[in-house]
């Protein structure tokens, strides 16, 4: 039973990262600029993809033979479970994390037919190829390899997942505190000290989920662009600040040159001295 256990949770890791590169990929290729920051956990790797993936292998298996059914059936289950995940985590979070209304055929905004026939795809691909690869080699490991593998990789995931937890709670607590002021004024101080206390992973998810909406857009869109700012402002800091140590240091390794320059011509004016 726990080998059986380790074992779906290392083919949940193992598409949960072939899901996180190709959503980057078609990302990247579709902005033409790369974009690492996908899903709310940290690590690259979308928990969704490793869900349905394991799904597929579970239930569809029987129908590697019948390309048309597995196409169809792949594509009903994802697209349920994108409709699933994005209808709980906004009743959780009160955070509309992607939105597909402007694409064609879509239903609420949470699933749509591009996404679904993406997911029917996916779905030959991992029930007629990488799952038979994976669990050759799989297979490969010991009972005890395999389960040590899997404890280690799971308590990477939980750390990921209760750290991004956390984050995700802070969003919300700065945007309700936000929402709550005037937009046009000036940001409550707390709100301002979390926001530079948290402010990296705060944006990785920000942009992680650049359609992400509240009930109160307005306010959440003011959030957003002070988030980003309060970003922006940080790397020009960076920047002055390393140029400012550039300079320094040009101006110290001057100073030492000019040192060396004058000890070399008093030794110099010394031997002539001496002979």
């Amino acid at each position: 039973m726990f080998y059986s256990l380790c074992y779906l949770f290392l083919e949940f890791m193992f598409f949960s990262i072939i899901g996180y590169l190709a959503e980057i990929s078609y990302v990247s290729l579709k902005t033409k600029k790369i974009n690492i920051s996908r899903g709310f956990l940290i690590g690259p790797y979308l928990p969704i993809y490793g869900v349905s993936s394991v799904v597929m292998v579970l239930l569809l298996s029987r129908y590697q033979d019948d390309l048309f059914t597995l196409f169809v059936m792949a594509a009903f289950i994802c697209t349920f479970l994108e409709y699933m995940t994005s209808f709980i985590l906004e009743k959780i979070f009160k955070l509309r994390w992607w939105d597909y209304s402007s694409k064609k055929f879509n239903i609420e905004g949470r699933v749509c037919l591009e996404n679904s026939l993406l997911f029917g795809l996916g779905g030959l691909l991992i029930v007629k190829i990488l799952d038979p690869f994976l669990e050759k080699y799989l297979n490969l490991l010991t009972p005890f390899a395999l389960q040590t593998l899997a404890i280690i990789c799971f308590i990477v995931f939980l750390s990921d997942f209760a750290i991004s937890l956390f984050i995700l709670i802070r969003l919300g607590i700065n945007v309700n505190k936000f929402a709550k002021s005037d937009a046009t004024s000036e940001i409550k101080k707390e709100v301002r000290a979390s926001l530079e206390k948290y402010t990296t992973l705060t944006l990785r998810l920000v942009k992680s989920f650049p359609s992400l909406k509240y009930p109160n857009s307005k306010a959440f869109d003011a959030f957003k662009q002070t988030l980003i700012k309060r970003k922006e402002s940080l790397k020009h800091l960076k920047e002055k600040v390393d140029n400012k140590i550039d300079c320094e240091i040009a101006e110290v390794e001057n100073k030492i040159d000019k040192i060396e320059k004058k000890m070399e011509k008093n030794l110099k004016n010394k031997d002539e001295q001496e002979i």
